[in-house]
């Protein structure tokens, strides 16, 4: 396994009761994830080092957020391509936010992604992915 460790946040109140996981399975990660409800726990942090991680966040109403980093740099966000130039309201980690619909992604494909990046360290090739360009330094 690829995904050294696990955290996912609980929001009790304005408070993070976060729970961490060592050298997780693939058991404990696919729980978290289908765990999440964009209420008391909007996001999942599958951590490989202090610069390569995936997020997973939001969960309410089926919509995701997942993206990936490899050197804490650049970000890619899962895309779903067939959505509309819209926006959505996602809560992820503890705060409501706007985010294009396309990120906003299924569980499915979501939980896609973090297999083929909990075994392999790499993003699913059969998935969209979009490098985020807000993020991206000038």
């Amino acid at each position: 396994m690829f995904v050294l460790d696990l955290s996912v946040e609980k929001w009790v109140g304005n408070r993070n009761e976060s729970d961490f996981i060592e050298n997780p399975d693939w058991n404990q990660i696919e729980a978290a994830i289908r765990e999440l409800d964009g209420k008391s726990k909007t996001l999942v942090t599958l951590g490989v080092d202090d610069e390569a991680y995936m997020t997973i966040g939001g969960g309410e109403s089926g919509n995701y957020v997942v993206s990936v980093t490899f050197d804490n740099m650049s970000f890619h966000n899962l895309v779903d391509l067939s959505k509309p130039n819209a926006t959505e309201k996602l809560v992820i980690g503890g705060q409501e936010g706007i985010y294009p619909a396309k990120i906003c992604v299924d569980l499915l494909p979501c939980l896609l992604a973090a297999r083929t990046f909990t075994e392999s360290g790499k993003l699913d090739t059969l998935l969209s992915w979009q490098e985020d360009e807000s993020l991206v330094a000038v």
